[in-house]
């Protein structure tokens, strides 16, 4: 690999840079992940990638070669279809919900794998209100794949489950922008394509077309959303649009359309803890489940075929008592 000729194409700038080919990009990021390059290229490597953007050859070369050093994790027992959930942004506004929507999934059945990164000092992380619920992080992916066999919520940070994503990741803060792994992070998962559901959030309605065309090519199952502040969970006050990718559907399937704004009542304040206390009056039927969450739990039913429609997928919650 010459990396100065791949540095050479990829740094042109916006409008000259060329893309690398999904080989020559799967060996740039099994390098990155090794650690082979010196810290002066790998800086020139993210940078011109984030002016440049990802192709998605690239992407598809990146995820093969991290699929390579995340531990794969075995099926459930019972033949239930897990579903992975990616948390790296965290609540900077609101409260952050991505834990109720993971906590309702494992109420109707579902082994559920949160994976995420542990802190953020300007937001709060999905751990830390796990945390606040009296859940623990596990800190081994055989303690992850166990608990995962029997039907459990589990959390696991980056850091336990893939350290060389999570030192990338962590160079955000060193480079002052985020990076590849970033959006890597969030195409993770522990089984093999096809066999759990994939939710997605992107940041912007245009991306979806380009993450879906990723989800597609490597035969994943997967739920696409706009997320809220970076997290997984339909915005509780205005439900982005819902869409479906499947190995068995060649073109991307809406399965909500996007919601008029609407009032929900939530947490006081983005604390862990007020954010926790929140979460367990909604468990306990105190106060209803905002009616985004609801579609999308409606949603992650209906592409596990545990319903034949959206709207049976919300009649099985609300039997469920939420």
């Amino acid at each position: 690999m010459d990396i100065t000729q791949i540095v050479k194409e990829i740094g042109r700038g916006k409008n000259h840079a060329r893309d690398l080919d999904q080989a020559t990009a799967f060996q740039l990021y099994k390098a990155i992940l090794q650690q082979d390059l010196d810290p002066l290229v790998l800086g020139a490597v993210l940078i011109a990638l984030r002016i440049k953007g990802e192709s998605e050859q690239e992407m598809l070369g990146f995820i093969g070669a991290l699929q390579e050093k995340l531990p794969q994790f075995s099926l459930p027992d019972g033949g239930l279809m897990p579903v992975v959930i990616p948390s790296y942004n965290g609540a900077r506004r609101q409260g952050n919900l991505t834990p109720l929507l993971a906590l309702l999934l494992e109420k109707l059945g579902f082994p559920v794998f949160v994976h995420g990164i542990r802190q953020d000092p300007t937001r709060v992380t999905s751990e830390t209100v796990f945390a606040a619920l009296g859940i623990s992080a596990v800190a081994s992916p055989q303690q992850a794949e166990q608990q995962l066999r029997q039907g459990k919520l589990t959390f696991m940070a980056v850091d336990d489950w893939c350290p060389p994503l999570a030192k990338q990741l962590a160079l955000r803060w060193q480079l002052g922008l985020r990076n590849s792994a970033h959006t890597l992070a969030k195409l993770a998962s522990p089984y093999a394509a096809g066999k759990a559901l994939q939710i997605s959030a992107v940041s912007h309605p245009e991306y979806v077309p380009k993450v879906a065309a990723f989800f597609r090519h490597s035969q994943s199952l997967a739920l696409l959303l706009n997320g809220c502040e970076g997290e997984v969970y339909a915005n509780p006050r205005r439900g982005p649009a819902l869409f479906a990718v499947s190995p068995q559907q060649e073109t991307l399937q809406r399965l909500v359309e996007r919601q008029e704004e609407q009032k929900a009542l939530l947490p006081v304040s983005k604390s862990a803890e007020q954010t926790a206390h929140w979460i367990q009056q909604v468990l306990a039927g105190d106060i209803p489940v905002p009616q985004p969450i609801r579609l999308q739990v409606a949603c992650c039913l209906l592409l596990a075929r545990r319903c034949q429609d959206v709207t049976a997928g919300v009649e099985q919650l609300a039997a469920a008592g939420y």
